[in-house]
């Protein structure tokens, strides 16, 4: 059985991702699609519009088969450990088949090219130097790459070709029976203005945060599931409460603690510590401590992972174990192949899970607490409830896809 897997965020589930979804699977044969999704918090390091529940939902409802957990340690990190995590999750799973993903550049042939070239002598030379400079990774790369004319002409140098990138050399580095496949975006990965009907995640959820009508930018069920949300006041969730929880924890944490977390080098502790004390806006915080190296975002995750007490140790542990956050009626037969080839455990039904492994116990825990964590930051406080991973069950939708 040949499937066609996803490393996603639907965060949320827009037309874009309808119109990628759509073009992967005319251009493969595959026998199913997997979802690997971010759960609470996403790569930009803050917390998903909505739960992870109601986001597998939209992606089930709008052409996938089986939506997995990618776990809060991968979610949180760079794009390159991002990538790692979530190609070797697969690998693990004994998925066969093709990574699909979206790119700005649409060329595969490229992105493998780039990749290639970025295991290069040459390149990590002058990657080391750009960042000796006090440039920030991205921009590092960007420069490293330009030390090859030839690929950096055509190379667009945007997140979602960063990505794919990432996702290629990690297929390569694993050894990972995966094929890669790039769907060209339609319009930019941050733009706040529609092209057409398509309108970026970003774009969304600003709308969303000024009341203005998103229904054009989403397929009509995930934007009715979206709405459900809103309507039971679950959503939109903002990081808004989480400053004074920071401001708590450095207030009881030790320094030496701190440098541990993943994400802090070069005294980052120091400037979040500070930034904290004087602010209150999430962002606010993570743009005062932000530098020409270490860009918002990563303060941003680096924040979110001081409240969850992600470490380095945490950040390089290997996927233990794959949990299902929601399936179809096609899945039964992937779930039966899955399970005969993963090299780790399946989790179901998360109240019966027996996770005998240490690393797989420290993943998991991680996982419930940002659960926990992000149940704090519902618009409605009363919807959020501690242990929800034990009683919410996986989403099982029977419909078909639009």
């Amino acid at each position: 059985m040949k499937i066609m897997a996803v490393i996603c965020e639907y965060n949320p589930f827009h037309n874009g991702h309808a119109y990628q979804l759509n073009e992967q699977k005319k251009a493969l044969s595959c026998d199913g699609v997997i979802c690997l999704m971010s759960g609470s918090f996403v790569q930009r390091g803050e917390p998903a519009i909505c739960d992870k529940w109601a986001r597998a939902e939209m992606a089930l409802a709008c052409g996938c088969d089986l939506v997995l957990e990618l776990p809060v340690i991968y979610s949180l990190q760079s794009a390159e450990g991002f990538a790692r995590g979530a190609v070797t999750l697969l690998k693990e799973l004994g998925a066969e088949g093709y990574l699909a993903f979206g790119s700005e550049c649409g060329d595969v042939k490229l992105l493998q090219d780039v990749a290639a070239y970025s295991e290069t002598e040459s390149y990590q030379n002058s990657l080391k130097n750009a960042l000796l400079s006090g440039l920030s990774y991205p921009a590092a790369c960007s420069l490293a790459f330009a030390s090859n004319p030839e690929l950096s002409a055509n190379l667009a140098e945007q997140p979602n070709d960063i990505l794919g990138i990432e996702y290629i050399r990690a297929i390569n580095k694993a050894n990972a029976p995966l094929t890669p496949l790039a769907i060209r975006r339609i319009g930019d990965y941050n733009s706040r203005e529609p092209v057409d009907n398509f309108l970026s995640a970003t774009g969304i959820r600003q709308k969303i945060s000024a009341g203005e009508d998103i229904r054009p930018y989403m397929p009509p069920k995930a934007h009715a599931i979206l709405q459900q949300e809103i309507k039971e006041g679950r959503a939109p969730v903002t990081p808004d409460g989480l400053t004074k929880l920071l401001q708590y924890a450095l207030l009881r944490a030790d320094k030496s603690d701190l440098c541990d977390i993943c994400g802090i080098s070069e005294g980052l502790e120091n400037r979040i510590v500070d930034a904290a004390a004087k602010l209150h806006d999430f962002y606010e915080v993570a743009q005062a401590a932000k530098t020409k190296r270490y860009p918002q975002t990563r303060l941003q995750r680096a924040m979110i992972n001081i409240l969850l007490g992600i470490t380095k140790g945490d950040a390089a542990l290997s996927p233990a174990y794959a949990r299902v956050l929601g399936m179809n009626e096609n899945s039964g037969a992937i779930l039966k192949q899955l399970r005969e080839k993963s090299a780790i455990p399946i989790i179901t039904k998360t109240a019966d899970a027996s996770l005998k492994d240490e690393n797989a116990k420290r993943m998991f825990a991680l996982d419930c607490t940002a659960t926990d964590l992000y149940s704090l930051l519902y618009p409605e406080k009363n919807k959020g409830k501690n242990g929800m991973d034990f009683y919410r069950s996986p989403m099982v939708i029977q419909s078909q896809p639009e």
